[in-house]
């Protein structure tokens, strides 16, 4: 007889290849159409960009035997949260929450003639690669950052009575050893990510590199890697984990909401419901491992900021749209 864990697993690799099926069919039947504004594959294929997504996900998996190699050691790592009732509560009001403010970046995205706010800017990963103008750069920054990271943290902390190490924002952990798990994922993925995703980084001069890669770290920081950090690993995350009990549910609820926090990224395409449907595919193979990953790295460390600098704001943001923001500044 299988226990509980190992049902959970079965579970969720079943559901895994169940929606991979759906998107296949999904993909072939309606095309690919927010790969065409990527010059990088604009002459790819739906299938070519499933199997693309399927290998990316074969590495998370790898990636996460990898993580669990290195902190097998690991021991007292528990993140800090409330109890079950509390949790519970707090799930359906932050989630709804991420709802409010995922509705009105787009509303806002639309105000000033910007792409949708998302937790991605316009021209990652796919999309419009384009010159991004500055001032949509700072709105997108700074909203997320003021909805994911500061108002949460108010509200927590003035109206909950949380502190800062209740919500993991400050950690006790061994620093020298989350440092050890970070360096180790972070050479790794540089790696595979400059041989297997991009390596137009390399193709760039010295200046581009150092000016170009700064820009990509500090806008990418604020608006995707702190929010990410503070609002789905720090507080979020701990919840699912206290209500659901599980080794294995929180870290697929953890790969589903930051799947859900880039609903808009301005990929996506809305124009038909063919489209929707098959962007719809398409954001979830993108998006549901990494979120994985991340899930796995804040689980075995007990500490929210590691999956930041290991695998975050560094790989992909600064090796993948370091080109990107030198477009976009015109840096010489």
């Amino acid at each position: 007889m299988l226990n509980s864990k190992s049902k959970h697993y079965l579970y969720a690799v079943f559901g895994y290849i169940v929606i991979s099926a759906v998107s296949y069919i999904l993909l072939n039947q309606f095309g690919a159409p927010f790969v065409a504004h990527q010059p990088l594959v604009k002459d790819a294929s739906a299938t070519d960009r499933f199997w693309d997504l399927q290998a990316a996900a074969l590495w998370g998996l790898i990636l996460i035997g990898i993580i669990v190699i290195i902190t097998r050691s690991y021991r007292n790592k528990q993140l800090n949260s409330p109890d079950r009732v509390s949790s519970k509560k707090e799930i359906f009001l932050l989630l709804g929450y991420m709802v409010f403010a995922q509705l009105l970046g787009l509303g806002i995205g639309k105000l000033f003639d910007f792409h949708a706010i998302s937790f991605h800017l316009a021209g990652s990963i796919y999309g419009n690669h384009g010159k991004i103008m500055l001032s949509e750069m700072l709105v997108w920054s700074c909203y997320n950052f003021i909805m994911y990271v500061v108002l949460p943290l108010v509200y927590f902390i003035s109206k909950k009575g949380y502190t800062l190490s209740q919500l993991n924002i400050i950690s006790n952990k061994n620093i020298l050893r989350d440092m050890t798990v970070i360096i180790i994922i972070l050479i790794i993925e540089s790696i595979v990510q400059l041989e297997g995703l991009s390596d137009a980084l390399l193709n760039l001069s010295p200046r581009q590199i150092i000016f170009g890669g700064f820009m990509a770290f500090i806008f990418n920081l604020f608006g995707t890697a702190i929010p990410t950090a503070v609002f789905l690993f720090a507080i979020l995350y701990p919840r699912f984990k206290a209500v659901t009990n599980s080794a294995v549910t929180p870290i697929i609820l953890g790969g589903l909401t930051y799947t859900a926090l880039h609903f808009f990224d301005s990929w996506m395409v809305f124009s038909s419901s063919g489209a929707f449907l098959a962007s719809l595919s398409a954001l979830f193979m993108q998006y549901f491992m990494p979120g994985v990953v991340k899930s796995v790295l804040t689980d075995r460390t007990g500490n929210p900021w590691v999956h930041m600098w290991a695998y975050h704001v560094f790989v992909p943001h600064v090796i993948i749209d370091t080109p990107h923001f030198v477009d976009s500044f015109n840096i010489q």
